[in-house]
């Protein structure tokens, strides 16, 4: 970034090599809270498969447990996406995208 400014990518008529617009190149950059953010969610993406795949297995309380820690696994998920999307206004609004 040149002078604080983002980067603009020239969005070229075709044809013609004329500019017609741009866009941010830092638009779909990821920012360290959001890489967090998924990493987290893709491991509790995980936990929760391991869970569905051993709870037709299981019965009784092995059963209820695994239920249990399904909706904590859901619970915790649930937290990480609104974090992921806070991560993702913070950047937008860094970048001049969102007011």
């Amino acid at each position: 970034m040149a002078g604080g400014k983002p980067i603009a990518i020239p969005i070229v008529e075709q044809g013609s090599n004329r500019v017609v617009g741009g866009f941010c190149s830092t638009m779909d950059a990821v920012s360290p809270q959001e890489l967090d953010a998924l990493a987290q969610l893709k491991r509790l993406h995980g936990e929760a498969e391991e869970i569905k795949q051993r709870l037709p297995v299981e019965s009784g309380a092995a059963q209820a447990a695994l239920t249990q820690r399904l909706q904590e696994v859901r619970q915790e998920a649930a937290l990480w996406r609104a974090r992921r999307e806070e991560a993702t206004r913070e950047k937008h609004v860094a970048l001049g995208h969102t007011v």
